[in-house]
C-alpha cells in the first residue's frame, strides 16, 4: 500500500488530498481530478471575494430579489439556517448585519434576499462543506481510503488511523470522520487574519484560544468551531446532537 498526495491552492488555503491505494495511476488521476473539481466548484460558488460568486451576487442584491445559485450554495445556506436556529442566532453567516432574517431558501437553486442591508459570508462553514464534497468525489471514483485537508479542516475515510497534529501542538488519531481547528489571538486567526464576530454585538469576540471540533461531517466540524469559540462551551448541547466532541486550549 502506498500514499499518493496532491495539493492545490483553493478556499484561501492549500488543499491537500491523500489517497491510499495499490498504485493504480489511472484511478488516482481520475480521483484527484474529481476531488479538486469539487473543491473548485465550492470555492467559485461561495467565495465572498469573487464578484461572480453566488454570495457576492446575493450581497449586491436588493431586498426581495431572488438569486439563482449553485445547488451546493443553497444546501450550505440551508444548513446554516438550521444552525442559526439551533444556536439561538449565535451561528450567523450574516454576522449580525441583518435586521431579522437575512435570506429565505426559495427552492433547490434559488435564494431570496430578505434584508437589503445584510451581508452573508459562508467562510465559517463552506470550507468544511467543500471537504465533504471532495471526499464524496473520491469515493465515487472507487477510492477506499483517503484524507482531505483544507488548511486544518479535514476528513478521513476508510480503515486505518491518521495521526493529526492540531494547531497548538496537540496530537489526535483520526480514523473516520472530520476534524476542524480554529486558532484565535485577540479574536483573529493568525494564519488568515479573519475575525471571530459575535453577531449579537456585531463586534470581534476577543478570544485567545484554539478550538478543535470532531464530527461525522466536516461541514459540521467547521461550523461548530465557531459555536464553541463564541460560547466558550466545549460541551455545548449542539455537539452531542451532531455527534461531535470539542477541545478548548
Amino acid at each position: 500500500m502506498s500514499i499518493v498526495r496532491r495539493a492545490q491552492p483553493w478556499l484561501g488555503t492549500l488543499v491537500s488530498i491523500e489517497i491510499v491505494g495499490e498504485g493504480d495511476q489511472a484511478l488516482h488521476a481520475t480521483a484527484f481530478a474529481a476531488a479538486f473539481a469539487a473543491i473548485a466548484r465550492a470555492h467559485k460558488a461561495m467565495s465572498v471575494q469573487d464578484r461572480a460568486s453566488d454570495i457576492a451576487r446575493l450581497n449586491a442584491a436588493a431586498s426581495g430579489e431572488s438569486i439563482q445559485c449553485d445547488p451546493w450554495t443553497v444546501d450550505v445556506m440551508r444548513i446554516a439556517s438550521r444552525l442559526h436556529a439551533a444556536t439561538g442566532g449565535m451561528f450567523d453567516v450574516a454576522l449580525g448585519t441583518a435586521h431579522g432574517t437575512a435570506y429565505r431558501i426559495a427552492d433547490a437553486r434559488s435564494v431570496v434576499k430578505l434584508d437589503g442591508a445584510s451581508r452573508v459570508d459562508l467562510g465559517g462553514i463552506a470550507k468544511g462543506y467543500a471537504v465533504d464534497r471532495a471526499v464524496a468525489a473520491l469515493r465515487a471514483c472507487g477510492v477506499r481510503r483517503g484524507l482531505v485537508n483544507a488548511g486544518g479542516d479535514l476528513r478521513a475515510f476508510g480503515s486505518g488511523v491518521w495521526p493529526i497534529i492540531v494547531r497548538g501542538g496537540s496530537g489526535l488519531a483520526l480514523e473516520r470522520g472530520a476534524i476542524a481547528t480554529s486558532q484565535y489571538r485577540d479574536g483573529r486567526s493568525p494564519s488568515r487574519d479573519d475575525a471571530l464576530i459575535a453577531p449579537s454585538a456585531r463586534a470581534v469576540h476577543r478570544l485567545d484560544r484554539t478550538v478543535t471540533v470532531a464530527a461525522p461531517r466536516c461541514v459540521l466540524a467547521d461550523a461548530l468551531t465557531k459555536v464553541v469559540a463564541l460560547s466558550g462551551d466545549a460541551s455545548h448541547p449542539l455537539l452531542h446532537r451532531a455527534g461531535g466532541r470539542a477541545w478548548l486550549q
